[in-house]
C-alpha cells in the first residue's frame, strides 16, 4: 500500500513537471514565432521601401512580389502572432496585391508603348530609306521600303478584319514587284490575322480567297491547296445561315474565275444556287455568269434577283435591291432593261414616300442618264435639304457626261435651295450637328472638280463652315485635282498643310500625301506621311503611295 501511494505521488510530480515544461516551451515557441515574424516583416518592409526608389516597373514588380511572398509566409507559418493579426486587420496583403496588380497593368501598357515606339522608329526609318531610294531613281526599292513601313504600321491596328485586308493589299503589291519570298511571308501573316476573324464569316472567306489567289500567282501549290481546304471547311462547318453560305461560295467562285479555273467556278456556283435566298446573292451570281458569257443563266438569275427583291417586307429594301439590279444592268449595256427595272422600283413608292427614299431613286435615275425621270421625282421632295441634294446628283451625272451648261444649271439650283442650318429636326432643320449647307456645298464642289473647274470648287469649299464637310470636300477635291492638274494640286496641298490646327487631322494628312504622290511629288508625300499618327489611315496611305510609285514605274516621271 505504501508502494502504491508512492507511485501515485510520483506520477503527480511528473505530471506537474511536464506541465511546467510545456508552459515554458509554449512561451518559448511564441517568442520564437514572434521573432521570425518580425524578421520577415522587417525584410518585406525594407523591400517595399526599396521599390519606391526603383524606376523600372518590371524590377519594381519583382521586388514587391518578393515582399508579398514574405507577408504571405507570415500568415501561413505564424498566423497567431501579433504581426500576422495586424496585417489581417490592415489588409496588408490585399493592398500589396492590388499594388502589384496595378504595376503589372502599367508594365503591360509600357510594353505596348515600347512596341509602338519601336514600330514608329521602324516606320520612319523605312520612309526615309524609301525617300533616298526614290531620289536615286530606284523606284522598285522605294516601293518595297514603303511596304515594309506599312507592315510595321498594321501591327498597331486592333481590328483583325482590317489587318487581313491591308496585309493582302501588301501581298498583292509584293507579287507585282516580284518580291516573292516576302510576299509569301506576308500571306502567312495575313492567314494568321484571318484566323482571328470570328464574325462576318463571308468577309473572312473573301479575305482568305485573296490569299488563295496570290498563292496561285506565287505557284505555292501545297499552301494553296491547304488554304483551299480551309475555305471549304469554314463554309461547311462554321457558316450556319444558308444565304451566307451561298455568299461565301460566290466569293471563292470569283477568285477561281480570276485564276481561270472554270470547273471550280461551276462547282462553286452549283453549291451557291442551292442555298441562295436573297436578291443581292442572286445578283452576284448573275454577275459571274455574265463574266463567263452565259447569257441564259445571267437572265435567269437577274429574274431570280428581282423576284427575291419583291418578297421583302420593307419598301426601303425592295427599292434598294431594284436600284442595285438596275445599276448592274446598265453597266453591261442593258440600258432599256435597266430603265424598266427602276420603273418597277418606282411602283413600290407609297402615296407619301420618305424623301430620303425618293432621293435614292433620283440618284439611281441620274446614274443611268434618265435625267427627266429624276427631275420629275423632285416634286415629291419637300424638305430643302433633299431637294438640294437631288439637284446636286443630277448635276454630278451631267458633269460626268460633259454636259457642262446643264450641269451648271442644276448645281446652281442645288446651291440656291441649300438650307443654312446645322441643328433641329431632320425634316425641317437638318440633322442635329449636321451642316446641311456644308454637305451640299461639298458635293457641288466635288462635281466642279471632276470637270476641272477648280477655282469654283475651291471657292465653294471656302464657304463651308462645318469642319467635317470641309475636310470631306477638300479630301475628295485634292485627289481629283492631282489626277488632272498636278501643279495646282501641289500648291493646294501646301496651302492646306499651312492651315494647321485640328482641321488637318490624320485622315486629311493621308489624303494630302496620297494626292502629292499622284501629282508626282513623291518626296513631299513622304514628308507629309511622317506627320501622321499610327492607325488605319497611315497603313492605307503608305500602301497607296507605294502603289502610285509602282504605277509611275510603268509611266516614268517627266
Amino acid at each position: 500500500m505504501l508502494l502504491s501511494n508512492y507511485s501515485k505521488m510520483l506520477k503527480k510530480i511528473l505530471f506537474n513537471y511536464l506541465k511546467i515544461i510545456l508552459v515554458f516551451a509554449l512561451f518559448g515557441c511564441e517568442d520564437f514565432y514572434n521573432f521570425e515574424a518580425k524578421k520577415l516583416d522587417k525584410k518585406a518592409t525594407e523591400l517595399i521601401e526599396k521599390s519606391k526608389l526603383e524606376s523600372n516597373t518590371n524590377q519594381k514588380i519583382i521586388i514587391l512580389q518578393d515582399a508579398l511572398e514574405k507577408f504571405q509566409k507570415i500568415q501561413k507559418r505564424y498566423p497567431r502572432t501579433k504581426i500576422a493579426r495586424n496585417h489581417r486587420k490592415t489588409n496588408k496583403i490585399n493592398d500589396l496585391n492590388k499594388k502589384v496588380g496595378d504595376l503589372r497593368i502599367l508594365f503591360s501598357k509600357e510594353m505596348l508603348q515600347e512596341k509602338k515606339n519601336e514600330n514608329v522608329n521602324n516606320i520612319n526609318k523605312n520612309i526615309d530609306l524609301a525617300n533616298v531610294e526614290f531620289k536615286n531613281d530606284r523606284k522598285l526599292e522605294s516601293s518595297l521600303r514603303l511596304l515594309d513601313a506599312a507592315e510595321h504600321s498594321i501591327s498597331q491596328i486592333g481590328d483583325t478584319r482590317t489587318k487581313s485586308r491591308l496585309s493582302n493589299e501588301i501581298g498583292r503589291l509584293r507579287v507585282a514587284l516580284n518580291d516573292k519570298d516576302n510576299a509569301f511571308k506576308n500571306l502567312l501573316k495575313s492567314e494568321k490575322y484571318i484566323e482571328k476573324m470570328y464574325t462576318d464569316l463571308p468577309k473572312k472567306i473573301k479575305n482568305l480567297s485573296e490569299v488563295y489567289r496570290l498563292l496561285h500567282l506565287l505557284n505555292k501549290k501545297d499552301k494553296k491547296k491547304e488554304i483551299e481546304e480551309k475555305i471549304y471547311l469554314t463554309i461547311k462547318n462554321d457558316i450556319k445561315n444558308d444565304d451566307n453560305k451561298a455568299v461565301a461560295y460566290i466569293e471563292i467562285a470569283k477568285i477561281n474565275l480570276l485564276i481561270n479555273d472554270i470547273d471550280k467556278v461551276t462547282n462553286d456556283l452549283n453549291k451557291a444556287v442551292k442555298l441562295a435566298e436573297k436578291s443581292n446573292t442572286y445578283l452576284d451570281m448573275a454577275k459571274i455568269f455574265y463574266k463567263i458569257n452565259n447569257d441564259k443563266q445571267l437572265n435567269f438569275f437577274l429574274k431570280k434577283a428581282k423576284n427575291a427583291a419583291k418578297s421583302k417586307d420593307q419598301i426601303f429594301w425592295i427599292i434598294r435591291d431594284f436600284i442595285n439590279i438596275s445599276a448592274f444592268e446598265y453597266s453591261i449595256s442593258l440600258n432599256d432593261q435597266s430603265y424598266k427595272t427602276l420603273l418597277v422600283a418606282k411602283e413600290y413608292f407609297p402615296s407619301n414616300p420618305d424623301e430620303r427614299l425618293v432621293l435614292e431613286l433620283v440618284d439611281a435615275f441620274t446614274r443611268i442618264e434618265r435625267i427627266e425621270d429624276a427631275e420629275k421625282l423632285i416634286s415629291l421632295i419637300k424638305p430643302k435639304y433633299e431637294k438640294s441634294m437631288a439637284y446636286a446628283f443630277i448635276g454630278r451625272q451631267l458633269g460626268k457626261t460633259k454636259e457642262i451648261k446643264k450641269m451648271n444649271f442644276y448645281l446652281d439650283k442645288a446651291i440656291d435651295v441649300a438650307p443654312d442650318l446645322t441643328v433641329g429636326n431632320y425634316e425641317f432643320q437638318g440633322l442635329p450637328g449636321f451642316s446641311t449647307k456644308g454637305r451640299i456645298f461639298a458635293e457641288v464642289a466635288k462635281t466642279h472638280a471632276i470637270v476641272g473647274n477648280f477655282e469654283t470648287s475651291h471657292k465653294l469649299l471656302s464657304l463651308i463652315e462645318s469642319d467635317r464637310f470641309y475636310k470631306e470636300g477638300i479630301s475628295d477635291v485634292i485627289v481629283i485635282q492631282s489626277k488632272i492638274d498636278k501643279i495646282g494640286s501641289r500648291k493646294l496641298a501646301l496651302n492646306i498643310l499651312n492651315l494647321g490646327g485640328k482641321i488637318v487631322d490624320n485622315k486629311l494628312l493621308g489624303k494630302i500625301a496620297y494626292s502629292q504622290a499622284i501629282s508626282e511629288d513623291v518626296e513631299n508625300a513622304l514628308i507629309t506621311v511622317k506627320k501622321m499618327n499610327m492607325g488605319f489611315d497611315l497603313s492605307q496611305t503608305l500602301i497607296n503611295i507605294a502603289n502610285q510609285i509602282i504605277l509611275q514605274q510603268a509611266d516614268p516621271l517627266t
